[in-house]
């Protein structure tokens, strides 16, 4: 989860991105809860949504077969098997099926589903292209310790898979702590996505279309060949979790080994999510060097994730590389141009970079987005300029 948060959403669109959504229908249209808030084909979600249990964590998962739960990577770690709560409070055993797809998403086996229920290669899946962007969470509510399907998004912005296959969707489609591994579907009920993080205003979505690929390298024949390396990368991300949980506690200065060991695990888990965590850790630490490097190996994953270009602008803004930053900046604003944070960023370094198409860009948006704070940046606009 980032430690970005945006003013308010816009409604926006980066371009205009053909992308492929595959969609598994709801299992079941029994039980449906029809008064979630949400239209009918929404709701039926949330009979297939539940609650995950590890050691570390509570989390979601998305049933994908009665036998099949999707959820994330970083919520399974390392750990063997996985307590589930149904929403009909049943309280299940599953087990992770391992695979060598570089992606945040993992397929849990329940431990009692018949031996002959394995992991196919293919399910029954409906393709659309396009983009749809009213998105809804289907997620477990750890304060109602109950599923429920969360408010809808006014946008989302969609990769292109073709140039970055790891990057996500981008949304305001409200999520809580929690709902990591919870469906992403549109309001037509069609799965878009699984959540993989989010901090109240914007969700990162980790496209369904990745499915395929996982089913086929999680069969029961392929499974098996990678479990030494995928449990590996698992301790990895728990080692790194762990870490940066416990550094919370150093301010300024950790000591070498510290470094070290977090340096490692973090680069050994490959999760886009704690590279950006661990590139905001040693920007606090004032390290910066080290922030940069994490922060751009985030970045070269999902070129447009809003939450890494805020934090590397922040990184290079107390590192005073203002030449660095502007073209940050700048990306960032295409896609969130109101977020007040970003807009004073922009306008200190149109400042000191005495760039003036810069400094009048930033000082528009600001006036139709946060135009209480005009006069104070013009003056300091004004002032930056006067010393030429």
């Amino acid at each position: 989860m980032s430690l970005f948060v945006p003013a308010k959403p816009v409604v926006i669109i980066l371009g205009m991105f053909l992308a492929i959504s595959v969609f598994v229908k709801p299992l079941s249209a029994q039980n449906v809860a029809s008064d979630c808030g949400a239209p009918p084909p929404v709701c039926a979600w949330v009979q297939n949504t539940v609650g995950i249990k590890t050691p570390n964590m509570i989390a979601s998962g998305t049933m994908i077969a009665p036998h099949l739960i999707l959820t994330n990577r970083h919520v399974v770690e390392d750990h063997a098997l996985i307590m589930v709560r149904t929403t009909s409070g049943d309280i299940r055993r599953a087990r992770p099926v391992p695979h060598d797809v570089p992606v945040d998403l993992v397929i849990l086996r329940l431990e009692d589903a018949a031996e002959k229920q394995g992991i196919p290669e293919t399910l029954t899946l409906d393709m659309a292209t396009g983009t749809k962007q009213i998105l809804r969470v289907v997620a477990f509510d750890q304060g109602r310790n109950q599923t429920r399907a969360y408010n809808p998004s006014s946008y989302a912005i969609f990769p292109n898979l073709g140039v970055n296959p790891q990057a996500r969707i981008h949304s305001d489609a409200k999520a809580l702590p929690g709902n990591s591994g919870g469906a992403v579907v549109d309001e037509a009920g069609k799965l878009v996505g699984i959540l993989a993080a989010g901090d109240g205003d914007i969700s990162e979505i980790i496209p369904i279309s990745h499915l395929p690929a996982l089913l086929k390298s999680s069969s029961n024949e392929a499974g098996m060949d990678h479990a030494e390396a995928f449990f590996a990368q698992g301790k990895a991300i728990r080692d790194c979790a762990d870490l940066l949980y416990d550094a919370r506690l150093v301010v300024r200065e950790p000591s070498a080994d510290l470094q070290q060991t977090f340096e490692a695990a973090c680069l050994a888990a490959k999760n886009k999510m704690l590279f950006d965590q661990a590139g905001q850790k040693y920007g606090q630490w004032w390290m910066f060097a080290k922030s940069e490097m994490f922060l751009l190996k985030s970045l070269r994953l999902d070129p447009n994730s809003p939450n890494t270009l805020m934090s590397l602008a922040v990184t290079y803004h107390l590192n005073r590389e203002m030449e660095k930053e502007k073209p940050i900046l700048a990306r960032y604003l295409d896609i969130n141009p109101q977020n007040a944070q970003a807009l004073r960023l922009a306008v200190q370094v149109a400042g000191f970079l005495k760039d003036k198409a810069f400094a009048e860009r930033a000082l528009g948006l600001m006036a139709v987005h946060n135009p209480a704070a005009v006069p104070m940046a013009q003056s300091y606009i004004d002032s930056a300029f006067a010393k030429e």
